[in-house]
């Protein structure tokens, strides 16, 4: 009885399967290329149709799917939480780069911050904190998410914050913000030189969602006085490697 209702689910499945690579199909179609008899197929695909999860054209007299499955997908990328799936990664940074590790998700023209982690030993003291918001143009993991939208998204962000100089070294022109995108979107990964904080210097990547949207961001923050070319390159390369995997 067990094996019978085994084979059941997996014959229900490769049809499925079958359907959703191919599109709409006949019986005669699906029985060759789910290696089945055609009676076995009608059946399947008669407790299907029952369940919601595959139609018959009327005009064609084939079956294609529904939209049921996507409800279940739905259901299930509801439950993702970033933050639990991002958050080892984040631990290990922390420990091997002996600095601050932030995870942050766009809300608007703002970054909020949704997790962080402080190295034991060699950590700058950071004002930020879990809920803590910042406005997305003068953080290299605002910008960074930015970087993967289109320009004109970018605008309309931009128009709709408040641009003002956090320090000597916030970008306050669009044009030049521009520049900054570009060059965000050739190398992958942004950079933060004091244009948030006095003294601290970030590194981000963009964590794009299954929808291809980039709404996360990871980075790592410096002390000015710890940051080279080299530890640049050697944190940017471990940042797109969580991001690789995310």
């Amino acid at each position: 009885m067990e094996e019978n209702t085994i084979r059941s689910a997996a014959r229900a499945f490769s049809l499925l399967e079958t359907l959703a690579e191919r599109g709409e199909m006949g019986v005669t179609e699906l029985s060759v290329a789910v290696c089945l008899n055609k009676t076995t197929v009608f059946r399947q695909i008669g407790a299907l149709i029952s369940m919601g999860y595959v139609k018959k054209n009327a005009e064609t007299d084939k079956y294609r799917l529904t939209f049921k499955l996507l409800e279940l997908a739905g259901n299930l990328l509801t439950q993702i939480d970033m933050r639990m799936i991002a958050r080892p990664h984040l631990v290990n940074l922390a420990a091997t780069s002996g600095e601050t590790v932030h995870l942050v998700q766009r809300d608007g023209a703002h970054i909020v911050y949704i997790d962080k982690v402080e190295p034991t030993v060699n950590s700058v003291r950071m004002v930020s904190r879990v809920g803590y918001r910042q406005p997305v143009y003068c953080t290299a993991v605002g910008k960074v998410i930015l970087a993967d939208l289109s320009d004109q998204e970018i605008e309309e962000v931009w128009n709709v914050s408040s641009i003002h100089s956090l320090t000597e070294h916030t970008i306050v022109d669009f044009d030049q913000f521009m520049i900054e995108i570009h060059e965000i979107r050739r190398r992958g990964y942004a950079l933060d030189r004091e244009e948030n904080e006095i003294g601290v210097c970030c590194i981000a990547v963009s964590l794009n969602q299954y929808t291809g949207i980039a709404n996360h961001a990871i980075s790592v923050s410096f002390p000015k006085s710890r940051i080279t070319s080299e530890r640049i390159e050697i944190t940017a390369n471990a940042l797109l490697d969580i991001k690789s995997k995310l």
